[in-house]
Formats: C-alpha cells, sequence, structure tokens
C-alpha cells in the first residue's frame, strides 16, 4: 500500500486531468488539499510515518503542477521530473485518522532549481514543513525553468531566493562536495 500515490493516485491525476482539469492556477499562487491521516499512513507511534510525509507531497506537488498547467507542458515534452533536495522538519503530530491540509508553492527559480514549499496544518496548526529542491530532465540533460515557466506563464519573473533557501543550498552544495 505504500506505492499507491505514486503508481496509482498520481497516473490517475494526469489522467483525470487530461479529461477534466482542475481549476487553474498561476504559477506563483497556492495549491491546498485537504486530507487524512489513513491507518495505511501511520507508524507504530499511531501519528503519520515521517516516510509518509515525503509520499504525500510528491502527491501534493503532482496537484500542483496539474492546476498551473505545468504537468501537461512536462508530459508533452516527456521531461522527467526529479528531486535534488528534500528539507523536511515536524512540529507537531498528526494522529491517525486526523484531518490536515497540505498547501504547496512555487517559491522561485533559478537556472537549473524550482524551489517549492509545503505545509501541513493540522487541527492544532502547524504539524510539518518542507522544502523542495527540483528540476527537470531531458535527453539533454537539466531544462531551464525560465523555458518552462515561460511555456505556461509567459513573462513571469521569479521572485528572489528567499536568504534560508539560498543557506539551505549551500549547506546542500558542501555536503555534496564533501562526500565526493
Amino acid at each position: 500500500m505504500s506505492h499507491f500515490i505514486s503508481f496509482v493516485r498520481i497516473p490517475a491525476l494526469a489522467i483525470r486531468q487530461h479529461i477534466r482539469p482542475l481549476p487553474r492556477l498561476g504559477v506563483l499562487e497556492e495549491d491546498c488539499l485537504h486530507m487524512r491521516v489513513w491507518p495505511t499512513d501511520i507508524d507504530i507511534n499511531l501519528h503519520m510515518n515521517n516516510a509518509r510525509y515525503l509520499s504525500i507531497m510528491d502527491y501534493a506537488r503532482t496537484h500542483f503542477l496539474a492546476r498551473t498547467r505545468l504537468l501537461e507542458h512536462i508530459l508533452r515534452s516527456r521531461w522527467q521530473p526529479l528531486v535534488g533536495a528534500v528539507w523536511v522538519t515536524y512540529r507537531r503530530s498528526l494522529p491517525l485518522f486526523s484531518v490536515f491540509s497540505l498547501t504547496s508553492r512555487l517559491v522561485c527559480w533559478d537556472e537549473r532549481w524550482f524551489y517549492i514549499e509545503q505545509t501541513f496544518t493540522g487541527r492544532d496548526g502547524l504539524a510539518a514543513v518542507g522544502w523542495i529542491k527540483g528540476a527537470l530532465r531531458n535527453a539533454k540533460g537539466v531544462v531551464d525553468p525560465h523555458q518552462v515557466i515561460e511555456a505556461v506563464a509567459p513573462g513571469s519573473l521569479s521572485p528572489p531566493i528567499p536568504e534560508a533557501m539560498d543557506t539551505w543550498n549551500d549547506l546542500t552544495r558542501e555536503k555534496l562536495q564533501a562526500g565526493s
């Protein structure tokens, strides 16, 4: 059941988007999903498993891409979405059967990466927040994010990268260089 989102829900979303598209969203607008913690989402502590957050974040990013019409362009171009880094911090548990919302927003982009923030909010407030650095790849390599955004939102400019994300980027780069 752990791969249900990857192998069933995400492809089903792509098919649904082709048949009956979700309401359109601007590339810098926030997408919000309302969900529930099911028995397949929990760990021994009866709250959402930390790995499940990442899986649900994958689905929410795909939902965001569908609403912004980027998904259609990505599929048509046969680009492969890749995650370069993820940072998640947890504040509160999401217990079994609790309802939560997951918001996704594109914070900014540069010559290689898209930077996305995703926030889980439960009944008691902030549960977790995650940052994702992702790219699109074709047979020639990484696709320029400016080209991708231009296809669905001509003339859009990236907001500046927030200082905290820039620091995270530096730390990620430092760790990768130390490991090589």
